[in-house]
């Protein structure tokens, strides 16, 4: 019980130090690409260069933020849920430490390669000549595919799926309400992999349009269970 309050304190630690964070990063993280969101969340690499050579630092500290409360500081959090929930269900909880963990060290370390990496191409190609910076473009648009469409929009995407959705199916008779969302939340992520993997199509139409038809869900699940329940309740 002692191991499991402080996993409980560490796990709120995290999450709070991940707020704050994020609260500090993700403006950095929008500036160097213009405040262009769609951009930002897609990381189209000609945005951050239209900014110019100073946009390196921004995209430093925005990324290395992103390593920290998308990520790593989650993991207590991770640890903690799935202590508290093993002895309903252990081969789930287990499934969902495993989507938890791999969610954040693949997804740590690719932001921790687009850290370093797009800096350093950002100072590049506006230190090159003219007819080198096509090259340049060429080898940023490669950094971009496979790390932010290849893992974090692919791998990301089935693991954080997974951990929702098991931590959301452990939660559904103790916490409705936050079981159910978790589990359309894991499905969305799941359902967003497909579609672009199979479409190619990265947007924020697409992105949010399939948000949305997620929460509708939700809220449509949550009250046809609570007319359900209140019958039996009289």
């Amino acid at each position: 019980m002692a191991d499991l309050e402080a996993l409980r304190r560490a796990a709120l630690v995290g999450v709070a130090l991940a707020v704050v964070i994020g609260l500090v990063a993700t403006p950095t993280y929008l500036a160097a690409f213009g405040w262009d969101v769609e951009a930002a969340t897609f990381v189209h690499p000609e945005a951050a260069l239209d900014q110019g050579p100073g946009t390196s630092a921004l995209w430093r500290w925005g990324f290395a933020g992103d390593m920290l409360f998308s990520y790593l500081l989650l993991t207590p959090l991770a640890l903690f849920l799935h202590r508290r929930l093993r002895e309903r269900r252990p081969w789930l909880a287990d499934v969902g430490l495993i989507g938890a963990l791999s969610y954040i060290l693949i997804g740590s370390a690719s932001a921790a390669i687009l850290t370093h990496a797009g800096s350093s191409l950002i100072e590049a190609y506006h230190a090159a000549a003219p007819g080198d910076q096509s090259a340049i473009l060429n080898s940023f648009h490669l950094l971009r595919d496979a790390f932010v469409f290849g893992v974090w929009q692919t791998l990301d995407g089935l693991t954080a799926g997974t951990w929702l959705l098991s931590t959301g199916s452990l939660l559904l008779a103790e916490r409705p309400l936050i079981g159910r969302l978790l589990v359309m939340l894991g499905l969305w992520a799941w359902a967003f992999v497909a579609v672009t993997t199979i479409s190619g199509i990265h947007s924020l139409a697409l992105l949010g349009g399939g948000l949305t038809v997620a929460l509708a869900i939700w809220i449509l699940w949550f009250a046809l269970g609570r007319r359900r329940v209140v019958p039996q309740a009289r």
